[in-house]
């Protein structure tokens, strides 16, 4: 949402500015059901089909929760939006458009997008069970991105099937939980607070930013839950949600410009013990400006940030379902479908490259690297040392890693298998194993 550019920061500023000025109103606004002729309808159908002596609403609307009202609420509001001339403005009705439902679901186009989205989401966490080594400590904190996102969508497709207060707090509530956890782990990622290989220890920030992060979160919701049921305090819930989004993004394009831009540095303490600060580098130890070949990564979650963005448009440019169906919230619903995927590609990418550029610095060559790339290396050309590099990286104990390779097809046809001491004579070189002869024959029963 935020763009460390100077041609960028105006306009998303008036972005920001503008969501949180009008969102909340594009959520509460209900000109429709205010409106008489809209009361007169309802009015008339209460009295019409809600007596006790009236027969009851469909068996299919009831088991989800719809009363007699609520049905008179629908029919009306399509009634009311029947006879709006062309042209004329479209008018919501308790916050929310006049939509198509399919049986007793309210917003079915929605609820599909959700789904679609809760379906990317276990694909990415599929991948981080295929790709990344369970021994790469990143793969937990992903593991844990992907079930608190597969959590929301469910909640979103069941606030957008049955929209009821209890189901509208539950889907924000875990809204602004995959929010703060994807704020978490940008800053384990960024910052190192945690190194991908086990014999690194946790940097002990973690504890204090992961507790801190939760607090606040906790603290978000104990105020929303002092609000009675039917109640939602829409412009102070978007704003907090704004504020942790706006610094995963800020801190996401900084990674990114930092391949590309220096960054100051400063130094705490005087004489030779002080210390230097400066943004941390994004595959340590090797300097992001002089890294060569650059990160294929390196500039993904600018893109990402600044696409996302764009999509989040369709929540500020609020208009009247197409068809009573497709309204912009669903748009934003189906834009996050091909965002999810990317960013699960990213991140993945990212967790592998970052644990192979640190076991290659500590000796360790071939993990992370994909096809024919070679090592990332820094100034000079050469290699890091392993001792030089766990200086660089800040941790480590310099002991050897041993890590599993799968043999490609050149080696298992040189007769070579890496790493296991297993070389396996081959035609025309040295000497052929002996043959332990033919199989004894043995005579068939009669």
């Amino acid at each position: 949402m935020s763009r460390q550019s100077t041609t960028g920061i105006p306009l998303v500023a008036l972005f920001l500015v503008s969501l949180v000025l009008f969102g909340p109103s594009l959520v509460a606004a209900s000109s429709g059901d205010r409106n008489p002729t809209f009361q007169h309808c309802l009015k008339g159908c209460q009295l019409t089909y809600c007596e006790p002596h009236q027969p009851p609403i469909p068996k299919y609307l009831s088991a989800f929760g719809w009363t007699c009202k609520e049905n008179c609420a629908y029919e009306c509001g399509h009634s009311f939006t029947d006879h709006i001339r062309p042209g004329s403005k479209h008018h919501q009705f308790y916050g929310k458009w006049a939509f198509y439902r399919f049986g007793p679901f309210q917003e079915p186009f929605s609820i599909l997008m959700s789904l679609g989205n809760l379906y990317v989401n276990l694909k990415g966490l599929e991948q981080v069970k295929r790709r990344i080594r369970k021994e790469n400590r990143m793969r937990g904190w992903l593991n844990g991105l992907g079930w608190v996102q597969v959590n929301t969508w469910i909640w979103s497709a069941v606030f957008h099937a049955r929209d009821k207060p209890w189901t509208e707090r539950l889907d924000y509530f875990s809204a602004t939980v995959t929010i703060a956890y994807t704020l978490l782990y940008t800053l384990i990622r960024i910052f190192h607070l945690q190194s991908p290989l086990p014999q690194h220890s946790s940097s002990r920030l973690l504890l204090p930013v992961s507790a801190g992060i939760a607090f606040l979160v906790l603290g978000h919701f104990t105020y929303l839950l002092s609000f009675p049921l039917g109640q939602f305090p829409y412009g102070y819930h978007t704003k907090f949600n704004l504020v942790l989004a706006g610094v995963h993004n800020v801190l996401w394009i900084l990674w990114s410009f930092s391949f590309k831009y220096p960054y100051p540095t400063f130094k705490l303490g005087g004489g030779g013990a002080g210390r230097t600060i400066g943004f941390p580098k994004p595959y340590p130890p090797n300097p992001p400006l002089t890294t060569q070949p650059r990160p294929k990564e390196a500039a993904t979650p600018l893109i990402l940030v600044c696409l996302t963005t764009g999509a989040m448009a369709f929540e500020l440019l609020d208009f009247a379902p197409v068809f009573r169906v497709i309204d912009a919230h669903s748009l934003w619903h189906a834009a996050t479908i091909p965002l999810t995927i990317a960013w699960w590609h990213f991140l993945v990418e990212d967790s592998i490259a970052l644990e192979g550029s640190l076991l290659t610095a500590r000796g360790v060559s071939g993990v992370g690297l994909q096809g024919d790339q070679k090592p990332l290396t820094g100034d000079g050309g050469g290699g890091l040392s392993a001792s030089a590099a766990s200086g660089a990286a800040g941790q480590g104990d310099g002991q050897s890693v041993n890590s599993p390779r799968t043999p490609n097809f050149a080696q298992l046809a040189a007769g070579n298998i890496p790493g296991s001491g297993i070389r396996f004579p081959i035609k025309g070189g040295g000497a052929k194993p002996r043959s332990p002869g033919p199989s004894p024959k043995v005579d068939k029963p009669e």
